[in-house]
């Protein structure tokens, strides 16, 4: 589960005020503590996904971040206004001798012990989406019906092991149907590449549509709301294998109304493994683990779209398309040039 968040209407507690000494001795007990304008942050790095790398984090340990956090110096980066409500998350008081700052507190817009989405749909838009930007962590439960809420979370190993030998199938019976083995590579490659165009598209303009009405929160919190809240939800990191099967079947009917099958099969059986890339770096991407699955490029450029700027970086398995279309992170191109 989530951390306990404070219910809707909530007062705010109040906060201790540390001296520098004991934010000192925090950090020699080997807390990640951190002082930013003059706020307090003891962050568990254990829940948190820093795009910067745990070695910049633990390298400024103890430290006064603010200068860092808004883009000073040599390591610094301007951060978003996302990074600075995750941030938020993990304060704990204020330094002695600064006063508390004045923020607007969207933590009590929604009670995380309770399911969500009946909370949020009666949010204002604007608000919705204000909420939605600033990041947070844990797994809190997102439909009041059990059965459906567990249908809805997956483990990453599922897809690979569910869609590979799938697309296997696909290809073989492509062979079958008189493709010549020789050309399974070409409709590989071919099957890959037009997922990775309709992975860009639907993340780029299907997931990231601006809700007006509570329908219309409804939707955009269950394709992708939920995920920019709350992208170290390990249990939504793919597909669940019911929606999966729902897309591969409408692609299925399409490929072979305007294909033979001897290659309407293949080609879905690339674009099946192209969606088994997709998924299971996505995952990698957030979980930290299995990081030859996407390397530095590719996680940079996914976390500017969660923390930096979700106009940007729409491609998860490959920034092809970003470059095609001209939506790679600048601070990425930056970083590359």
């Amino acid at each position: 589960m989530g951390k306990t968040a404070k219910p809707a209407g909530a007062a705010a507690p109040a906060r201790k005020v540390f001296s520098r000494e004991e934010v000192a001795a925090m950090s020699a007990a080997g807390k990640h503590v951190y002082l930013f304008k003059g706020g307090v942050y003891d962050v568990n790095l254990d829940e948190l996904m820093h795009p910067g790398g745990r070695e910049l984090l633990d390298d400024h340990k103890g430290e006064d971040i603010s200068e860092l956090f808004l883009g000073g110096g040599s390591a610094g980066h301007a951060h978003s206004r996302g990074a600075r409500a995750l941030l938020e998350r993990y304060c704990v008081g204020r330094l002695e001798g600064h006063e508390q700052e004045e923020r607007a507190d969207l933590s009590t817009l929604v009670d995380e012990d309770k399911p969500l989405l009946p909370q949020v749909v009666k949010l204002d838009p604007k608000l919705y989406m204000e909420w939605v930007e600033a990041p947070s962590t844990g797994h809190p439960v997102m439909f009041a019906n059990p059965l459906v809420e567990r249908m809805t979370c997956t483990e990453w190993y599922v897809v690979p092991l569910l869609w590979l030998p799938i697309a296997a199938a696909f290809m073989y019976r492509g062979v079958l149907g008189g493709l010549s083995p020789m050309m399974l590579p070409l409709t590989l490659a071919i099957g890959v590449l037009v997922w990775q165009l309709i992975e860009y598209s639907i993340h780029r303009w299907l997931f990231h549509f601006e809700p007006k009405s509570p329908k219309g929160i409804e939707w955009h919190f269950m394709l992708h709301g939920h995920h920019h809240k709350y992208p170290m939800d390990f249990d939504r990191l793919v597909f669940p294998p019911a929606a999966a099967a729902l897309v591969i079947s409408l692609f299925y009917a399409l490929l072979h109304q305007l294909l033979p099958m001897s290659w309407a099969s293949p080609l879905l059986g690339g674009g099946i493994a192209g969606y088994v890339l997709y998924d299971t770096t996505h995952w990698a991407l957030h979980s930290g683990r299995a990081e030859w699955l996407c390397g530095h490029v590719l996680k940079t450029s996914h976390m500017d779209h969660h923390y930096v700027d979700d106009t940007v970086g729409y491609g998860i398995s490959s920034t092809l398309y970003d470059h095609v279309f001209n939506t790679m992170s600048k601070h990425l191109l930056k970083k590359m040039a």
